[in-house]
């Protein structure tokens, strides 16, 4: 017995071959390229909505046509940051925020922004931002501050955070490009590759059956003026089991070097308790 009746058969038929047909006119006129995706297919109905909303994408796209924010947003009225008092700035950014996400612009923030800056970064730089011109119902305009403002702390924080977790946590897959490693690596013998260094990570981590982390305390963190290199410093307390089922602790201070590169942060020395580099 057949899923469906003969009629929607048919029908759905129909669809398919308007949906190849859309699918030449958009390989014709914007260079599609649509890979063959037999055995996971989209209902030829979901797939119709899709290709449409890329021809309006594509369409738009190719004008090159050119706006602001402020003009995609409907060129809003706002008050300068300066003439809000203090009383009044939460409210404000609340509205603004409000008036962009009602014209599908969404602006959002990694860690906490004062209200204040987050309103000012709003109204003296995004407003002013350019952006294609393109604007379709359900596509939206997402923004981050720190995309603009990045926060190097926070980001320092993660890349050390993440290179003990991925060394210590032997539970989680072994992804070496999570270790945030720069090309080259300081130590106390002079300066080796990444790779080496990813090298005699595995040796350490491979020693060991699994890790125990039981502190892991960042003290301080140290960023020169320019925001081109910083030094995080931390206290650790870990246990190491061997395939023996003997325990080894590792405890002490620590620290890392990291340089910016283009605002992304990296690992260039490492001082860790029970692992000698």
């Amino acid at each position: 017995m057949n899923e469906f009746p003969e009629e929607s058969e048919d029908s759905l038929d129909d669809l398919r071959m308007e949906n190849e047909i859309k699918k030449i006119k958009l390989s014709l006129e914007h260079g599609a390229n649509f890979l063959n995706t037999s055995g996971n297919e989209l209902p030829p109905e979901i797939e119709s909505k899709w290709l449409d909303y890329m021809q309006q994408f594509e369409d738009q796209l190719s004008k090159r046509k050119k706006i602001t924010i402020y003009e995609l947003a409907g060129k809003p009225q706002y008050k300068k940051v300066d003439d809000i008092s203090d009383d009044e700035i939460e409210n404000e950014l609340k509205t603004i925020l409000k008036t962009l996400t009602k014209s599908s612009v969404i602006v959002d923030t990694i860690c906490d922004v004062d209200d204040r800056e987050l309103y000012r970064f709003i109204t003296e730089e995004l407003f002013l931002e350019e952006t294609n011109d393109i604007q379709i119902d359900g596509l939206l305009h997402c923004f981050t501050y720190e995309e603009y403002h990045p926060n190097h702390k926070y980001d320092i924080t993660n890349v050390c955070t993440e290179f003990i977790d991925t060394i210590l946590k032997k539970e989680s897959d072994w992804i070496p490009r999570a270790l945030k490693l720069n090309e080259e690596i300081t130590t106390n013998s002079g300066v080796i590759s990444e790779e080496k260094a990813i090298k005699k990570i595995e040796y350490f981590r491979d020693a060991f059956l699994s890790f125990s982390l039981t502190l892991f305390e960042i003290s301080s963190i140290l960023i020169n003026e320019d925001n081109t290199s910083a030094e995080l410093y931390y206290d650790i307390e870990y246990t190491g089991i061997t395939e023996g089922h003997e325990t080894m602790q590792f405890l002490g201070k620590g620290n890392f070097t990291l340089k910016n590169d283009d605002d992304c942060w990296l690992i260039s020395e490492i001082s860790l308790p029970g692992f000698i580099i």
